[in-house]
């Protein structure tokens, strides 16, 4: 029975590796070329079942009818997602992702959404979907269409289920318009330039004192890269700050930064539905993206057996989490 349902784009990633990323007109020479399965949802898809096992994770997407697609379905079933809720469109290209990232793993991303912007609301009636959301406990929504996104909040929140949303380039659409739905998700997930946008500051305690502000009362939770993580709890007012995983004392070094926030959304939601506290699943996501960031490929995170005994691993050099009162605004 699956577990967790997934929704949210599939791309081909053509990632290119360069020295240091170009400034404007100018042209820099590739060191390496590599073509891999990625988009938010297929990553999520992936790094969740790879902790939650094999067929407990279903993925809701959209393919194109082209060569792309079998090669997406084949490796996501490799992978043990269910794939039966990817609607294969005619007429459409997959959903394809150009990628540049430098020598210290950053990157830029530009992409041809194809397929994943034609995945229609009315597919969410399919039988095929209806089941997926009957058997799952849980929902992670991340960019798919705004009217999939509210249609699911709306048919999770009447089941009871819980959703987990990394909103992304969703979030280039009106701020006034998203906010209501985003208060909806029992979990927000929001990376560190989505915080500084929408709100106005990078600075944590600021951050949470604006979403109060807005009304938010869900559990929000700062993705923050190279400094962790940290989360909100509105109904008691206490931060939990995860950090990163210490990396050099690993003898670890970045590579490659790209896919690490979906896959700690993936890691986060696998633990979370598993009834893992929502501190424990924090300092999993964190040691799951900061693993992610050392393997050139996108998708790069581990199995559970291996992140368990990486996180035990770092505990001993101080890896956990810390619980603090948010700071009084003032």
């Amino acid at each position: 029975m699956v577990r967790l349902l997934v929704c949210g784009a599939i791309n081909w990633d053509i990632t290119c590796f360069v020295k240091q990323l170009p400034v404007l007109g100018q042209d820099v020479p590739v060191k390496r070329v590599l073509r891999v399965s990625g988009g938010t949802g297929g990553n999520v898809a992936v790094a969740a079942a790879r902790i939650l096992g094999f067929k407990e994770v279903a993925l809701v997407a959209a393919l194109g009818d082209d060569e792309i697609a079998q090669r997406q379905l084949e490796i996501l079933n490799t992978e043990g997602v269910i794939t039966e809720g990817i609607q294969i469109i005619p007429g459409e290209e997959s959903g394809q992702a150009y990628i540049l990232v430098d020598q210290a793993g950053q990157n830029v991303i530009a992409s041809c959404l194809g397929a994943n912007a034609k995945l229609q609301s009315c597919y969410l009636n399919h039988s095929s979907v209806e089941r997926l959301l009957r058997e799952c406990q849980g929902v992670v929504l991340t960019d798919p269409p705004l009217d999939i996104a509210t249609k699911l909040i709306s048919l999770a929140k009447q089941r009871g289920i819980p959703v987990l949303w990394d909103p992304g380039i969703l979030l280039s659409e009106r701020w006034e318009v998203i906010q209501p739905l985003a208060k909806q998700a029992d979990v927000l997930f929001l990376n560190e330039a989505e915080v500084t946008v929408l709100l106005g500051s990078a600075e944590l305690d600021t951050g949470w004192q604006r979403l109060l502000a807005l009304g938010f009362r869900n559990h929000v939770v700062f993705k923050l890269g190279a400094r962790g993580a940290a989360m909100f709890e509105p109904a008691t007012g206490i931060v939990i700050e995860a950090p990163a995983l210490p990396l050099k004392a690993l003898s670890l070094d970045v590579v490659n930064t790209v896919g690490c926030g979906d896959v700690f959304a993936g890691v986060f939601a696998a633990y979370h539905v598993m009834g893992s506290s929502l501190a424990e699943s924090l300092i999993m996501a964190s040691a799951a993206a900061g693993f992610n960031a050392t393997r050139l490929e996108t998708r790069g995170s581990p199995d559970r057996a291996t992140l368990e005994h990486i996180v035990q691993h770092s505990r001993e050099l101080g890896f956990m989490v810390r619980e603090r009162k948010l700071s009084k605004s003032r």
